[in-house]
């Protein structure tokens, strides 16, 4: 996505805002890029995060199996947010606003059903409310969790169920939902054919699952659209660049590819790509059961093919069943 110097500005002190984080001698790579990532997602979300924190407020985040919580702890953080901010709110268009409602009109998109996911709420819910406001005829599904699911009809919407919504695009009621990733395990939408990513996670198993919610058993379509939205010449582009190459081969690479980005990979983004080949050559060299069962890439010196027999299921049983004296 092209983007203009407002924003190209703003995202300079989003990174000037990293560099703050970092001072403090704490932190992963992913919350140093907290800021970067909820700009790049939308306009929406880097007004909404900068905003709770000038406020004082902490913001949560939970990424894969780590949490944290980031609070403003210093005049620099809260200079360079101020400026960020103000450079957001001169931004009146988000560009990938324009980009989806071209795919839905334009291209038709819309006629074969869309599944439009984003890493944050803040970005769905500002998705959801704009597109009730453009299809103010079309039901339209927010898929969140805490509660926070929503069904658009009228210019209006109401606090619904999940299951309430998942219902309704089975039985082809709705037409474009939007969903949150912490949200969509167990969700299956093979009743759309188009999906479309606001924002790409920093985790390729997560991207596969986002693709696995329509692309199932009962899909109709031959071929599912999918659209990734990613601005120029920020983090999430650099990624993503490199992310590509390596998914080229994908099938070629016996499941190398790591199921998230390590967060020591993202303190030098040049090096991403050599790490992650790294990752790649080492898993090539591990047998199928190791990368299955191990913790590590190097087979155990005593593994299974070592053991002189196999119990059977009700051997198994039979000895789970008997006390620790036995």
């Amino acid at each position: 996505m092209r983007t203009g110097e407002d924003f190209r500005t703003a995202y300079e002190e989003a990174h000037n805002f990293s560099k703050a984080l970092a001072k403090r001698g704490k932190g992963s790579g992913f919350m140093k890029n907290l800021m970067e990532q909820r700009i790049c997602s939308s306009i929406e979300a880097g007004i909404s995060t900068a905003q709770k924190l000038l406020k004082g407020l902490s913001m949560h985040q939970e990424e894969d199996e780590e949490e944290f919580d980031i609070s403003l702890e210093s005049g620099d953080e809260r200079a360079v947010l101020e400026c960020m901010l103000l450079r957001l709110k001169n931004i009146k268009h988000d560009p990938k606003l324009s980009a989806v409602l071209h795919y839905l009109d334009k291209e038709k998109w819309l006629d074969h059903g869309v599944i439009i996911f984003s890493q944050y709420y803040d970005t769905a819910r500002w998705v959801a409310d704009s597109l009730a406001a453009h299809y103010p005829e079309q039901a339209i599904g927010l898929y969140a969790g805490a509660s926070r699911s929503r069904l658009y009809q009228k210019g209006e919407y109401v606090a619904v169920e999940r299951e309430t919504l998942k219902l309704q695009v089975a039985e082809h009621r709705i037409k474009i939902m939007v969903a949150t990733d912490a949200a969509c395990e167990g969700l299956n939408l093979q009743t759309l054919g188009t999906l479309i990513n606001i924002d790409l996670p920093w985790n390729p198993t997560r991207l596969e699952q986002r693709i696995g919610r329509i692309k199932r058993f009962g899909q109709v379509r031959d071929n599912v659209d999918m659209l990734n939205l990613v601005n120029e010449q920020t983090v999430d582009e650099r990624v993503y660049a490199k992310l590509s190459e390596r998914m080229k081969d994908r099938f070629d690479l016996f499941g190398a590819l790591p199921d998230t980005i390590k967060d020591i990979w993202i303190e030098n983004i040049e090096t991403l790509g050599e790490e992650m080949d790294k990752y790649i050559e080492a898993k090539r060299q591990a047998t199928g059961f190791d990368l299955r069962y191990n913790a590590n890439d190097k087979p155990a010196e005593k593994d299974w093919r070592d053991c002189a027999s196999v119990l059977s299921r009700r051997d198994f049983s039979q000895l789970m069943s008997e006390g620790w004296g036995n």
